[in-house]
């Protein structure tokens, strides 16, 4: 079986400045939603400020965390929605809980910007339908610069963000792409490539600073050519099951992340 997958549109992305925004509509909720899985509590205190922001709604797609885990994620002002299956299939579930008019979806590991809700909502007033911020890595030394360069590149040049970047929206844009869907791997770039059909895509300047630990964990240079040749699979048509294999052939039906 094939992977459907969405024609890059020929238009070029648009990069980030306040006086290129164009005027259109004030946003009153923005609903942030984190998938998690397997996290220590520790990981809830870098969200606690979007718990506790009134304009913004914390929902955690729990995939099957400890009790403290989702204890802590609770304490900080979340909503925890617990599901069964793929990241895919719990970030959909989410966002049809979600309430707000702007969603957010940013990775666990990741630290989105500080004034990252502001930032979404002055570039989506200003006309745009979807956008991403850009992306650096909290350590790891020139091996990760280059790898967060390169991811930049990607999402400039391609407008093909990924979720430890942290990809917001329109809540009717997100409606129009057809939201996430129900894979094993790939997700967060089979949402992207349909999303960035909808309407007009904006990658912000400000990083989102993610963490290297897999790349640490597995040796970056073959962290990387993993990822290449995931995503080469994946634009190849190749089914999702079998990518999800080459990803972690020791636990291909968790493997569910491509970073």
């Amino acid at each position: 079986m094939l992977l459907r997958r969405a024609r890059p549109p020929a238009s070029g992305v648009s990069r980030q400045s306040d006086a290129s925004i164009r005027g259109s509509q004030k946003f009153s909720l923005t609903s942030v939603i984190v998938p998690v899985r397997d996290e220590t509590p520790d990981v809830a205190g870098s969200f606690a400020r979007f718990g506790r922001d009134p304009a913004c709604e914390l929902l955690i797609a729990d995939g099957g965390n400890s009790p403290a885990t989702r204890a802590a994620f609770r304490e900080v002002g979340a909503r925890v929605l617990a599901h069964e299956g793929t990241r895919g299939a719990r970030l959909a579930a989410a966002a049809r809980e979600a309430r707000g008019d702007v969603f957010f979806f940013v990775h666990a590991d990741s630290k989105p910007p500080d004034d990252s809700l502001e930032l979404i909502r002055r570039t989506l007033d200003g006309g745009a339908d979807t956008g991403a911020f850009s992306l650096e890595y909290e350590e790891g030394g020139p091996g990760m610069r280059w790898i967060a360069w390169w991811a930049n590149r990607r999402s400039a040049l391609a407008r093909l963000p990924l979720g430890d970047q942290g990809i917001f929206c329109r809540r009717d844009a997100y409606g129009r792409s057809g939201g996430f869907r129900d894979l094993p791997i790939c997700d967060d770039l089979d949402f992207v490539l349909r999303l960035r059909r909808v309407g007009r895509f904006v990658l912000r300047p400000e990083r989102t600073r993610a963490s290297p630990r897999r790349y640490l964990a597995a040796g970056a240079a073959r962290q990387v050519l993993r990822n290449w040749m995931i995503m080469c699979g994946y634009f190849a048509g190749i089914a999702p099951e079998t990518l999800a294999r080459w990803y972690d052939p020791s636990a291909s039906s968790r493997a569910n992340r491509l970073t």
